[in-house]
């Protein structure tokens, strides 16, 4: 850590993300990252050794610790929907708070999936686990788990789509209420009026 309490690599890549996110990844050069952090760009090379390299950490750091965050969201002896209703209330809440990183997420995510473990902090696996909980719980019916958290996550994460082409509003807690109630209709099985 420098002596002002951020490292030059946190420094990197907080203005990484905020070119990415304006610019998309393909648009943006080494070079411009390194001047937006007023160094050169060799200097940029002794933190990460690629723009590539620089692009998986951000990716996986943000989705890991959504990860960690989801996982304590759904923690506990909670029925189904009081955890549901908390992981989709979070969701909104840290597409509101840092919208930089999660357009970036968002953005990344077809080309960096499949690098992500499967494990107790893939948000993914997390939608999945909360969903097949649920099924063996009884507390929603029994069917393809794996279909009902895609629905789930879909329900969430087109919105925040729609949210980043100015389709609906600027904000997802306004909606929050919304997306909670159509993920327990996907999940329960009820038919929508």
């Amino acid at each position: 850590m420098s002596g002002r309490g951020v490292s030059k690599r946190e420094t990197i890549k907080a203005q990484a993300l905020l070119l990415f996110a304006e610019k998309g990844v393909e648009a943006v050069s080494v070079a411009e990252i390194a001047a937006a952090c007023d160094m050169a760009k060799p200097n940029l090379y002794a933190h990460f050794a690629s723009k590539e390299q620089l692009v998986r950490d951000l990716f996986a750091q943000g989705y890991h610790d959504y990860g960690r965050q989801m996982a304590a969201a759904v923690g506990g002896a909670d029925p189904f929907p009081a955890k549901l209703d908390r992981l989709v209330r979070l969701i909104c809440r840290l597409h509101d708070e840092d919208r930089l990183r999660f357009r970036f997420i968002l953005m990344r995510q077809h080309a960096h999936l499949r690098e992500i473990t499967i494990d107790e902090e893939n948000p993914m696996e997390i939608v999945v686990r909360l969903v097949e909980g649920a099924m063996l719980d009884g507390q929603i019916p029994s069917c393809n788990a794996e279909l009902v958290a895609a629905a789930i996550v879909g329900l969430v994460i087109q919105p925040a789509t729609f949210l980043l082409y100015g389709r609906i509003g600027t904000a997802l807690g306004p909606v929050a209420d919304d997306i909670v109630t159509m993920c327990l209709r996907v999940a329960t099985g009820e038919k929508v009026p």
